[in-house]
């Protein structure tokens, strides 16, 4: 499962974590509030600022009894939104950092730092962080195949850009985009460390690979030791993608074609692993490597009045690559994905407007395998799985159910079922604005599977002890 994305905290240049969890404002919901995107400014102001400040505790109802600190949290966290504008160039950044005040941990992301060239007509150039609708699928899903996701919170990813140069000649009704880069960021996980043999880390969305080995019918302790390479090593892996839309999102029929030979975001392990033969423990050396993979994506959809219908899919066929002698690494099966989604509005229901969201989720493939030197697999694999969904049903909806003291009152709402696992995901969350720039916060996330010994190592199934409440204010400038 993603736990073994901790290893990409190595790469503290873009994004340093130590063990937080956030939730800020995206740019789109600041645009919702009224604030601009830093790609589309309303106005020819040289400078634009706008940032979000949140403090939020949250409760977890299950203890668990080797951590009793994580049961419940206070976070800190702002995020912050900037534009300038000269003659000949844009400068833009979206950053956001957090401090948890009970463990002394923190965290601070870079989502997007790009320039991007000013006055060339339809065409531009950026070169930085930035991110782009490479696919529908990618994005609704939160997958992490195209761009890296920030999640170490697994309940709350978020995705972050590409880093490199991009050509981008866009109208209204096409567009073409080239991408080149010289480096990979990857995505971010909780960050995990060495304690008493075992990889372990503050956080309740982390489940530690096996202790347990068996060795010619005996079974033997294992214990952990990493190996971090050189962060030029994994940094300095290369790519190229390109992407072409027909047609306009908003309105009308349109396609968005992609394809790229990129880093997988997530990183791949391998291991090495040394027997004493007079005692029963075995010594397993754990290092990050980075590997390939060719992916391809469309979308088609139609765009009007208040209903957006799209269908997509999704194909990632990654390199295998094989370790050194005495050593074992990750074999990614390709991955095959396919979508549908439907996004509508309705208007006058209380006075009130609420947005819906149905979508559907179908993943072929995306296991791991580790394989020794010679391309066979191995006896033991440290996680089996490349996604936390495979067959999954989600419906959202959002919208101001009511005013109090004239002020509004937002609900959001979401379930998923995923059929390959008998689970289920609940999120909720309510916010009451008591004046414009204010918002009190309040919401829960519960999950559950109906048979807790059908596919054990199913995200929901590991996570199902993570139901939660949390409450707090946010303030945004």
């Amino acid at each position: 499962m993603r736990g073994k994305t901790y290893i990409a905290a190595v790469l503290a240049s873009m994004a340093v974590t130590t063990k937080a969890k956030t939730q800020s404002l995206s740019l789109k919901d600041l645009q919702a509030q009224g604030v601009s995107s830093i790609e589309e400014p309303k106005s020819s102001s040289p400078a634009q600022v706008y940032g979000q400040i949140r403090m939020e505790g949250m409760q977890y109802f299950t203890p668990i009894p080797e951590s009793p600190q994580l049961t419940y949290s206070q976070l800190l966290s702002a995020r912050l939104s900037a534009l300038k504008e000269t003659s000949l160039l844009d400068l833009a950044a979206d950053i956001s950092g957090g401090t948890f005040f009970s463990r002394g941990q923190s965290h601070f992301v870079v989502h997007e730092a790009y320039l991007a060239s000013h006055g060339m007509g339809s065409f531009r150039g950026f070169l930085g962080r930035k991110k782009k609708d490479w696919s529908e699928l990618d994005r609704r899903w939160q997958l992490g195949l195209w761009q890296p996701n920030f999640a170490i919170d697994a309940l709350r990813p978020e995705e972050q850009g590409l880093s490199g140069l991009f050509l981008d000649y866009n109208t209204e009704g096409w567009e073409l985009l080239g991408f080149a880069t010289p480096m990979f960021i990857p995505s971010m996980g909780p960050d995990i460390r060495e304690e008493g043999g075992g990889l372990v880390a503050d956080s309740r969305w982390y489940r530690a690979p096996s202790r347990d080995y068996d060795f010619n019918n005996r079974i033997n302790n294992i214990r952990y030791e990493l190996d971090i390479p050189e962060t030029a090593k994994l940094v300095g892996n290369g790519g190229v993608a390109f992407m072409g839309r027909l047609g306009n999102k908003e309105k009308g029929p349109w396609v968005v074609t992609s394809a790229g030979y990129l880093p997988v975001n997530e990183l791949i392990l391998k291991r090495k692993n040394f027997k004493d033969v007079s005692e029963d423990k075995v010594d397993v050396t754990v290092s990050p490597d980075v590997t390939y993979h060719s992916i391809y994506s469309m979308d088609m959809g139609y765009s009007f009045s208040n209903l957006k219908a799209s269908i997509s899919y999704l194909q990632d066929d990654p390199r295998e690559k094989l370790p050194e002698t005495e050593w074992s690494i990750q074999r990614l099966n390709p991955i095959q994905a396919y979508a549908a989604a439907f996004d509508f509005s309705l208007s006058n229901i209380w006075t009130k407007t609420l947005a819906f969201q149905l979508e559907y989720l179908k993943v072929d493939g995306g296991g791991i395998v580790d394989v020794l030197a010679n391309g066979t697999p191995d006896d033991f694999t440290l996680f089996d799985k490349r996604l936390k969904f495979t067959n999954a049903l989600s419906f959202r909806v959002e919208g101001q159910l009511a005013s109090f003291f004239r002020r509004p009152f937002v609900t959001r709402f979401k379930y998923l079922y995923d059929y390959d696992q008998r689970g289920s995901l609940l999120n909720t969350e309510f916010l009451y604005y008591p004046s414009q720039k204010w918002a009190v916060v309040m919401g829960g996330d519960i999950l559950g599977v109906q048979d807790e010994s059908y596919n054990a190592s199913s995200f929901l199934n590991q996570y199902r002890a993570n139901d939660r409440v949390y409450g707090g204010m946010t303030y945004v400038f």
